[in-house]
């Protein structure tokens, strides 16, 4: 069920034509060193929550789940970073499709560092970090 849900967000990055070619699970590296390039990162995670929001109920598998993906923009100009940050914003309001479950629209998760862009001198990249969220329920 996670890579279920993992795969269903993931797919809503690569239906943007920009982004397509562009979506990776770690930090690119050769030799150690990271990748010059603009592309983001997708970071796989488990659900944030677990429950049928019922007082008696107890957690399953299958149980209403929350689930919650941070995405790294990665570029070598600002320019690139606000590009890629647009694109990946695109996936606001889009409903992931998971087999066997109805799952909300997926929206952007406000928070600290959220958003903040940084230039790393040591690695000569632009930074930018995005988390979204959407719930998923069993389909009825």
């Amino acid at each position: 069920m996670m890579l279920a849900h993992f795969v269903a967000f993931r797919a809503l990055l690569l239906a943007v034509a920009v982004l397509v070619g562009k979506v990776y699970d770690n930090v690119r590296r050769v030799d150690g060193k990271p990748v010059r390039a603009n592309y983001i990162v997708l970071f796989p995670d488990a659900p944030a929550e677990l429950g049928d929001n019922r007082f008696t109920s107890r957690q399953r598998a299958d149980s209403r789940s929350k689930w919650r993906y941070d995405v790294r923009i990665v570029a070598t100009t600002a320019d690139g970073l606000l590009e890629l940050s647009d694109a990946v914003m695109t996936v606001i309001g889009k409903i992931p499709v998971v087999s066997g479950r109805r799952c909300d629209p997926v929206s952007l998760v406000p928070g600290v560092e959220e958003g903040k862009g940084r230039f790393d001198p040591v690695t000569d990249l632009h930074y930018l970090d995005l988390s979204f969220e959407f719930v998923s329920r069993r389909a009825a």
